[in-house]
């Protein structure tokens, strides 16, 4: 197959610079492309060792000569760079980046001599706003506003790493430049999480107001992995292998799908185990921010899960349902919030022993709230029914349960989650003796 060759023109447009500046650079560092009725032709190759070469060439503090690729030729040869050709790229980059400036810069003077210069305004007062609209517990806020951390410190955030920066000089740049400073081998989907989209929607925030350009920045690729379901095999080896204290929260995620975070938070009071059934509060289905919780629901407590919880220590009259382990330096305190949210990393110990002793490999604990509505799914549940018990998107039905209408206990959801098998027998022949609560 023919290799398609590209002209100067639409080299220059995918580097995104003008011919006369592509002509520069390439004149700079030598290179020399096949010449066909007195028109440069590129192959694919020779955009790629095109493309390193400017990417090398941009961090100019770290250059070295090792750093820069061979010259490539149309003919395929090749040849080391030498001194020469690195003060050559610099000279062409230094043009090239000149060239951006000045272009940058002509637009911004023309724009104050008709508009009138803009008002100059901090990074952080328009991250501090816009953090204002997130949810408490959003993992964007923390990003942006940093958390206190145990030891009372602040943890590392975007206000600490660009604080009085104007929010126009905010470019790829400097988010180049921070990935390498914090983000240093940290995994691409983190740096998205915690860098680009906080960082992309304080600037939004600020282009609607008029404070600066919309942002583009490049993101990370990376694929995120699925989060498959537990098989029934793999749910009895959990329960057989985990700790005495960890098995009822293990066993609750796994007869409820509820996320972690609402386990966590569940409160003795919102639980009626002679009637069977718990609700959870400010869910993540219809959250919209701090002025805007999100839904109660109601959720049917399964009869094995009965037993788990009844046979829990302590009065049931009040406080966490699951605290931590009395044994553990928290000494059966509740979980605390990292990030402001009950969230995963609080138990990952527990839980990584546990599948490490039961041999269960590539599930996450959020696998468990896949296992059951994959279950119910498979039990012919209907789909109404699957929705309310799980959270997920609201319907015509579960619509007529909101606004304080979950503490109504539904029948049909008991029978609904009854239909789910019991998991390993160590509860089996534990005496129901508190049950009797409410």
């Amino acid at each position: 197959m023919v290799e398609k060759e590209m002209t100067l023109a639409e080299v220059a447009d995918r580097f995104n610079l003008s011919e006369l500046t592509m002509r520069r650079f390439l004149r700079r560092i030598g290179f020399e492309a096949i010449q066909a009725q007195g028109t440069l032709l590129f192959t694919e190759d020779d955009y790629k060792a095109i493309r390193e070469a400017r990417r090398k060439c941009r961090s100019r503090s770290s250059l070295r000569a090792e750093d820069i690729p061979a010259t490539t030729g149309s003919k395929g040869t090749s040849r080391p760079a030498s001194d020469r050709d690195i003060s050559m790229k610099l000279q062409a980059l230094d043009e090239a980046r000149a060239d951006e400036i000045r272009g940058r810069r002509q637009a911004e003077i023309y724009d104050e001599l008709i508009h009138g210069k803009k008002p100059s305004h901090p990074f952080k007062e328009a991250a501090v706003n816009y953090a204002a609209t997130l949810a408490e517990g959003a993992t964007q806020r923390f990003a942006i506003v940093g958390h206190i951390r145990r030891d009372g410190s602040i943890s590392p955030c975007l206000i600490e790493d660009f604080g009085e920066w104007p929010v126009d000089r905010v470019n790829q740049e400097a988010v180049d430049r921070l990935i390498q400073q914090r983000f240093a081998g940290r995994a691409p989907a983190t740096i998205d999480r915690h860098l680009i989209t906080p960082l992309t929607g304080v600037l939004n925030w600020a282009a609607r107001r008029g404070w600066c350009a919309r942002p583009y920045f490049e993101r990370p690729k990376y694929r995120s992995k699925p989060r498959r379901p537990a098989s029934p095999d793999e749910l009895e080896r959990l329960a057989a292998a985990a700790s005495p204290h960890f098995l009822p929260l293990l066993l609750f995620l796994s007869l409820t799908g509820a996320r972690l975070s609402e386990a966590l938070r569940l409160d003795w009071p919102d639980v009626d185990l002679k009637r069977r059934w718990l609700v959870l509060r400010n869910t993540k289905r219809g959250k919209r921010g701090p002025d805007h919780p999100g839904e109660d629901r109601g959720v049917p407590i399964h009869q094995q899960l009965v037993l788990a919880l009844a046979n829990l220590p302590g009065d049931h009259q009040g406080g966490r349902v699951f605290k931590t382990d009395p044994r553990s330096p928290g000494k059966g305190a509740p979980y605390p919030e990292i990030h402001g949210e009950s969230g995963g990393g609080q138990i990952k110990t527990a839980w990584r022993g546990t599948c490490a002793r039961a041999g269960v490999a590539g599930l996450v604990v959020h696998g468990l709230r896949h296992t059951v509505a994959t279950r119910l799914k498979e039990l012919r549940v209907p789909e109404e029914y699957r929705q309310q018990i799980v959270g997920h998107a609201r319907n015509p039905m579960t619509e007529r349960y909101e606004h304080g209408e979950a503490e109504i206990v539904r029948p049909e959801l008991i029978e609904a989650i009854d239909q789910l098998p019991w998991i390993g027998a160590k509860l089996v022949q534990l005496a129901p003796a508190k049950v009797n609560n409410g």
